[in-house]
């Protein structure tokens, strides 16, 4: 048994960072992940004569393999009632590799199991970080069989997996929704296990998003609707859905949004490139039309200072912004989208607009501590005070203001706001005087794309000490330049708004970063003036003197 726990410690640390170059560009490699892999894994069932200790260890080892067999083997350490009440996918408890399980006897003469944990799944696969000291402990009541052998005759429902096992065991999802004008679809991740991926992914789309992020986004889906009785088949990369009468009710574009949640939903399998939806077997008819974007990002230009001027840099080359002057002490650059975005930017208490048609630039919104702003792929500028009270500002591009006020975040101090690409969500970096949080949030809008308010927190990176900088680097994801609890140096963080985190580099120097499509486009600013693009999980140099980089967004 030793050997085993050995062996996942070992299969846990084959992960590896690189540092950001002091001088001129480094290269290094970073292994490629597939969402989609199936690892098969083999368990022993009880050995004859083990102690309760080692039945509960064991136990632990087969339930980690269980998903892929209906957790036969597990099932073989417990006794025939315990097996039959036994429900393992109500939770998913996930334990680090890194810390290994303790075995104690509890009063009653139980086996007592600690662990320490990363996270959690609920039965609908939503993903919960753990503190970074949490710990997991659960109790086992045993007793003889009629040979003789210990079994468990008493545990919790749900299931322990090592966080190596998780990953080989479950795959991520991502469910699409809408925006509330359609335009574009939103991801809400989900966690499955790989053998029932596809199934499982449609269950919970037709159920709807999850509860933080409902209030923005909606669905073409009817209630009710469900899997019809054919099933899912996936058969030459074409995924067949049948679905129930309910879906009958949808016509016109509305079955196009309808097809492309599901189509987007399901083609993260590696074996589905395309998705059929029937009804009885019959073909249900699409018209066509244009679909929803998934991440509305086409724009490769950076707006950066060099040499303290705001500029566009694109394939090499930088050009200054076309202003009447530059606003003075300019700092906290930000972009939007389209061939003619709005640029804005901090100058002392003001948020500006930087035009770039030989204009003046303008004055949006005035106050002290201003939170550096983020623009939104209907042009409001996100900024306001940073101690607001937990008032968040947002401004249109003629000036007009909207004060939104979020009620959990009154007693804390605002560092940053980042809005995702579609609009529809944001990740706040906030803090109270003992604690950094990066919060993700609905951002409910009317038809026309106007912000109306924030809905209820969604804590991510509850390991995370301090946050320097954020960006969106997909539909799910944010990397985060920070320092987790317990460390002495930041590193660049890929944060899944529910999934765990994982180290993409170190960062020793970086003041900023920015990101458009893709862990490779992560752009950073150093200390010492360099502007640095990930490139093959080395950087390449951009430029030597600039700060503040912001891709659209």
């Amino acid at each position: 048994m030793k050997k085993l726990w050995a062996l996942l410690a070992a299969v846990s640390m084959l992960a590896a960072c690189t540092a950001l170059p002091s001088e001129g560009p480094v290269h290094a490699t970073r292994a490629p992940s597939d969402a989609t892999r199936n690892v098969g894994l083999h368990a022993n069932g009880p050995s004859e004569g083990a102690t309760p200790e080692e039945i509960v260890q064991g136990f632990l080892t087969a339930s980690g393999a269980g998903p892929s067999n209906d957790f036969a083997v597990a099932r073989q350490f417990l006794s025939q009632e315990a097996s039959a009440n036994w429900r393992p996918l109500t939770e998913v408890r996930i334990y680090s590799d890194s810390r290994v399980p303790v075995t104690t006897r509890t009063e009653t003469q139980g086996v007592r199991l600690s662990l320490g944990s990363e996270g959690s799944l609920d039965e609908d696969g939503r993903f919960t970080s753990s503190s970074r000291d949490a710990v997991i402990t659960t109790d086992f009541s045993l007793a003889r069989n009629s040979d003789g052998e210990w079994r468990i005759i008493d545990l919790e429902d749900g299931l322990l997996i090592s966080a190596t096992l998780f990953d080989s065991q479950y795959a991520k999802s991502e469910l699409y929704f809408l925006t509330s004008d359609s335009r574009y679809l939103v991801a809400d991740i989900r966690w499955f296990p790989r053998n029932t991926y596809a199934t499982s992914a449609a269950i919970e789309l037709f159920a709807g998003p999850a509860p933080w992020l409902a209030s923005a986004v909606h669905t073409a889906i009817p209630p009710n609707t469900t899997i019809g009785t054919r099933g899912i088949s996936i058969d030459n990369g074409l995924a067949t859905v049948s679905l129930s009468e309910e879906a009958l009710s949808v016509t016109g574009y509305q079955r196009i949004l309808f097809e492309a949640q599901v189509e987007e939903t399901l083609t993260m399998l590696s074996n589905v490139q395309d998705v059929e939806l029937t009804i009885d077997g019959a073909p249900w008819q699409i018209s066509s039309g244009s679909a929803p974007s998934t991440y509305p990002f086409t724009d490769s230009r950076t707006l950066v200072l060099v040499a303290g001027q705001p500029s566009l840099f694109r394939d090499g080359t930088s050009v200054g912004l076309n202003m009447a002057s530059t606003p003075e002490n300019l700092h906290s650059l930000a972009m939007g989208y389209g061939e003619d975005p709005l640029m804005v930017g901090i100058s002392g208490n003001r948020l500006v607009t930087l035009p770039n048609d030989g204009t003046a630039s303008r004055t949006l919104y005035e106050g002290p501590e201003l939170i550096p702003p983020s623009v939104d792929i209907y042009d409001w500028v996100w900024s306001g005070r940073s101690n607001g009270g937990g008032t968040i500002t947002v401004a249109d591009p003629e000036g007009e203001t909207i004060d939104i006020s979020v009620p959990w975040l009154e007693d804390g101090l605002i560092d940053s706001i980042h809005v995702s690409r579609e609009g529809a969500r944001a990740v706040i970096v906030w803090q109270t005087e003992t604690t950094t949080y990066l919060t993700a949030v609905a951002i409910v809008r009317d038809g026309e794309g106007r912000p109306i308010s924030l809905g209820e927190p969604f804590e991510l990176g509850s390991t995370i000490d301090s946050v320097t900088d954020v960006a969106w680097i997909d539909e799910t994801t944010v990397a985060a330049l920070a320092t987790l609890t317990g460390s002495n140096s930041p590193a660049i963080y890929s944060i899944p708004i529910g999934g765990p985190i994982h180290t993409i580099t170190e960062a020793n120097g970086a003041t900023h970063i920015t990101a458009g499509n893709g862990e490779d486009s992560i752009i950073v600013a150093t200390e010492n003036g360099q502007i640095l693009e990930r490139s093959g999980g080395g950087w390449k140099l951009l430029l030597t003197d600039g700060s503040d980089p912001a891709l659209a967004g």
